[in-house]
């Protein structure tokens, strides 16, 4: 006998089957919603290279499309691109490089790595062109120094470009803007691979609250670390209070995670900027996917090794996404039937114990039945 719960989840889930496919009246909130865009239109003043395979794109407003300014924000928050690429509508987000004061002054920064068969990375690095229009989100993610809850002294971990928010930190002390000390430990595979170069060396010659102390895993190379960051490397630079931001790859948060323990740093003091899903199931399984819109019915097929999100993409459905890794909520959407697994992000157990899902880290598990608020 099924609990009272259960019973209303039920009813609920009969609800929104029956009135989801049907073409539903805008209202006047459907319409304030739709002029408030989560998108501006900037277009691409300069592109630069950092590193091989590394780039930098300056955004300034589009002012012929009405965007007069862009929006502050606070260094190691992103910003997502939405393109249109062979005809998929998709969205990345990238940490700004840039100093927040920058923004003031009319332009982001972005530092954009290639990703081995990346969509968006090669689009980017390979036909993006200065003078080409972009949309991008307002700033977002909750990444970087918060003085009421951090320690003065900073201690940053970064690997490959997980160095871009911690870029965005240096400069926003550099300016005043942020009252902490820095320590990035950087770790690379060789000094070419090295993102913001001369910045770095800049910093080091003549900032007296940042300091960069860069590793090199294969390259030995005179001034500069060898190896994988370990405890003798990052002992010198540890104080009695300290705050620890990591940014980078997985294997790197892994190894930090057991070095910080020796230390006694707690777990409440170590902050993460997460933007990966890694998951791959035993077996790669074909499912049907059905998404209910407030105006039709959409049937496609979902793989067991792609998030729901991609199917919905590669299928030419602009579902809404912005972080995609589960954080920002902004593609939210309700499980009716079917089976998931949720990698990673953070959900409060209210929404979950309600059928809200992520669709940007969830994959199937079988056949799926989803609403999207579109």
């Amino acid at each position: 006998m099924e609990n009272s719960v259960e019973k209303v989840r039920n009813i609920r889930k009969d609800i929104i089957k029956d009135y989801s496919s049907k073409n539903l009246p805008k209202t006047n909130i459907d319409m304030m919603v739709n002029e408030v865009s989560e998108f501006r239109d900037v277009i691409v003043k300069e592109i630069y290279d950092e590193a091989p395979d590394v780039k930098s794109f300056v955004l300034v407003p589009n002012k012929n499309k009405g965007v007069n300014e862009l929006e502050s924000f606070k260094a190691g928050q992103y910003i997502s691109i939405k393109l249109t690429i062979n005809d998929i509508v998709t969205t990345r987000a990238y940490s700004l490089s840039s100093s927040p004061s920058e923004a003031l002054k009319g332009y982001y920064r972005i530092t954009i790595k290639r990703v081995q068969d990346g969509l968006v990375s090669n689009y980017m690095l390979d036909e993006v062109k200065v003078g080409d229009e972009l949309r991008v989100s307002k700033p977002a993610g909750d990444f970087g120094y918060l003085k009421v809850r951090d320690e003065e002294n900073v201690i940053g971990i970064a690997g490959g470009s997980g160095i871009t928010p911690f870029i965005s930190l240096a400069k926003a002390i550099d300016d005043g803007i942020e009252d902490c000390n820095l320590t990035v430990l950087y770790s690379v595979r060789t000094y070419d691979d090295i993102i913001f170069k001369k910045e770095i060396e800049e910093f080091n010659r003549k900032s007296k609250r940042v300091k960069f102390v860069i590793t090199l895993t294969r390259e030995e190379k005179e001034g500069y670390l060898n190896g994988h960051l370990n405890k003798e490397m990052i002992e010198p630079y540890i104080k009695e209070f300290n705050t620890v931001l990591m940014c980078g790859p997985k294997a790197v948060y892994k190894a930090m995670n057991e070095i910080l323990l020796d230390f006694n740093i707690p777990r409440k003091c170590v902050h993460y900027e997460n933007f990966f899903s890694d998951y791959k199931p035993n077996e790669v399984k074909t499912y049907k996917l059905r998404i209910l819109t407030k105006g039709e019915v959409k049937a496609i097929e979902c793989k067991s090794n792609e998030t729901l999100l991609v199917s919905m993409e590669k299928a030419g459905i602009e579902a809404p996404s912005l972080c995609r890794v589960g954080e920002c909520g902004f593609c939210r959407s309700i499980l009716i039937d079917g089976k998931i697994k949720m990698v990673g992000g953070v959900q409060p157990k209210s929404l979950s114990e309600n059928d809200y899902f992520h669709p940007c880290i969830t994959y199937p598990e079988s056949d799926i039945v989803l609403k999207l608020d579109i």
